[in-house]
Order: structure tokens, then sequence, then C-alpha cells
């Protein structure tokens, strides 16, 4: 792990402004109080033998749970990806390993998406991820990776300001009205949306939009107009060294937008180093298919094949339902000084 990167502790001010607010849980504020400010005092003389007043001893650990608050804020807010992960540039890009170790971004490919209200989405045993909004598919996925790069280099408060047409090039879509039209139709669905994601252990857990806002009519600094987005700042914790893995994009856009089931695949295989093999029926389950599983066979060896033709996989082998692969061996990246 890098030496640079911050470790955050999510705390539950929720649960502790509850605890301030409830009569009859005075004794209790009190003890943690006191524990507080034994913890933070300075050796003064002889210790006193007044007891802190319960009020007064609540007043304290409000203040400084609001300042332990403000201050992992102010963190979170400053971080940057690009510290996080030195190795992210423009051919290799960060994607947290819940995004595409589940189903959060099908592989259908429709024009009318379904609301999806607080659903359960498949994921490997080590995440669970709950999603409420429109349906996310891989052309969404391209959209937000699009747009995560621009931000990597800044805090993650700041705003984005960009053009359609740069981002339409950078994804590789074509130059038309159309793509122009479904890259802001991504971004609002983007923007609505409710994730939980946390691990089986619960040391970490992410809530909340994928997007926090966006405009159209944005300016920078010289009154040039933009597209606007901005990142829910708290988004950043999904991007642990150990939790993301490096997308290579051209690979992704040689794939092409219609292959979607390979679009999947390329990026599954990604976060593993070396893939073990998983049952036809799991990767069904994973890529939420809308075709019959009878379909799905067929159409999982047209995806592989073409994950060979790309050069991403050298082979792959489905056998008694069970799909093996073998990447292609890639040169490891060389970590920023």
């Amino acid at each position: 792990m890098s030496t640079n990167q911050t470790s955050f502790v999510k705390l539950n001010f929720d649960n502790i402004e509850l605890l301030l607010e409830s009569k009859d849980s005075i004794g209790t504020v009190a003890m943690l109080s006191e524990s507080v400010l034994k913890a933070s005092a300075k050796p003064k003389g002889p210790a006193r033998t007044r007891q802190p007043n319960a009020a007064t001893s609540m007043e304290v650990l409000k203040r400084k749970t609001t300042e332990a608050l403000m201050r992992q804020r102010s963190v979170i807010d400053a971080r940057m990806l690009q510290t996080v992960l030195p190795m992210w540039d423009d051919d290799n890009r960060g994607v947290p390993n819940p995004l595409i170790r589940s189903g959060l971004f099908s592989v259908r490919n429709t024009e009318k998406r379904e609301y999806l209200p607080k659903l359960h989405i498949a994921s490997l045993s080590n995440y669970n991820v709950s999603y409420t909004g429109q349906d996310l598919q891989q052309d969404d996925l391209t959209v937000w990776m699009s747009l995560i790069n621009l931000a990597r280099n800044q805090p993650m408060s700041d705003s984005v300001l960009f053009t359609g047409y740069q981002l339409i090039k950078d994804m590789g879509w074509r130059m038309h009205s159309d793509s122009y039209r479904r890259a802001k139709q991504s971004i609002e669905r983007l923007k609505v949306t409710g994730i939980e994601i946390s691990t089986n252990n619960s040391e970490s857990a992410y809530s909340g939009s994928l997007i926090r806002e966006y405009a159209w009519t944005a300016s920078d600094d010289k009154g040039n107009a933009r597209w606007m987005v901005r990142f829910e700042p708290t988004v950043s914790m999904l991007f642990m060294e150990d939790t993301t893995t490096l997308l290579e994009w051209e690979t992704r856009k040689s794939i092409g937008t219609r292959a979607t089931l390979a679009l999947f695949l390329h990026s599954f295989y990604s976060s593993h180093r070396d893939p073990i093999p998983f049952k036809v029926e799991k990767l069904y389950e994973l890529c939420r298919s809308g075709d019959s599983l009878s379909s799905f066979r067929r159409n999982i060896k047209n995806a592989l094949t073409k994950l060979v033709d790309v050069g991403f996989l050298t082979m792959f082998v489905v056998k008694d339902d069970t799909v093996h692969v073998q990447k292609k061996l890639r040169p490891k990246l060389i970590r920023a000084k």
C-alpha cells in the first residue's frame, strides 16, 4: 500500500447525535464525555475531585464529535485519486472492484430503462451491493469511468468542467448528436441513484450517489460554456489500492459499445490477477443478462472470442458448463515517484 495513502474510519455520527438527544442516556453520555475529557486533558497538578456536570460533558462530547466530523470531511473533500493510485493514467484507469465484480452495470442494451427500487445486486461473496434507480448498463459505466478520470488530479469536492465533445471523443463514441444525447441521459441516470456497498466484514462501506450534481451551462475561468459534474467526495472511499482495478481503456474502447457482455467480462476478469474458473450460471447471474440461460451459453462464447480478438485473452475453454480463461501477460505498471 502506498505510503501517502490515507486510511479513513467512518464514524457513525448519526447514532452519536441520537445518543446526545436522548434524555435517558445522560448517564451514558457523561461516562463517554468523561473518557474523552481524560484522554484529551493535560496534567495540571493534583487531580480534581469534582466530577464533570452531565450537561457540560454532553456539550463537550458534542463539540468534539462535530470537530472530528469536520476534520474527516475536510480530508475526504481534499482527497485526490491520483495520489492514492499513482499508476493511474489515461491508458490504465481506476475502477472500484465492487462496481465490476457485481451486476450493478448490467449487460442489457435497451433504450428504455426499468426503475429498480432497492434491488439487491448479485456480486461476488465479499461484497454486498444494493441499488435504487434506473437500470444501469455498460454505457453508463463507460461514462462514469471517463468522468472520474477527469477528476483524478483534483480534490474530490471540486467541480469537473469539460465539453461534450471531449467526453464523446474520450469514450470513442461516434461524433453524432445521438451520442451527446446518450451521454446526457447517462449522466442524469448516474445522478439519480442510491447505492449501498459494503464488505461482508463491514470494515468499509459506501452509501450515496455516483454523481452528486451536474449542469450543462457551466462556465470555466475564461467564460467558455462547459458541462459540469461534481462527485460525492466520499465516493473516493471506494478507491483503495487493494480494492481498485486499473482497467485498460483502449481495450475497452476497441471492444465497442454493442458487445456489452464482452465489456462486462473484460472488466470482470481485469479485476482478477489469475482468473479462477467460473460456472456459466454464476457469470449469468453476475452480469444480470436479460437473455435466457440457454441463449447466454451461446453468447458468452462469442464474447470470449471477442476478448481473444482484441488481445485481452490468449485462450478460453468452456467445459462442463465452466468457463476457464487465460489472460495475456501484461507488463507491470511502474509506480510514479
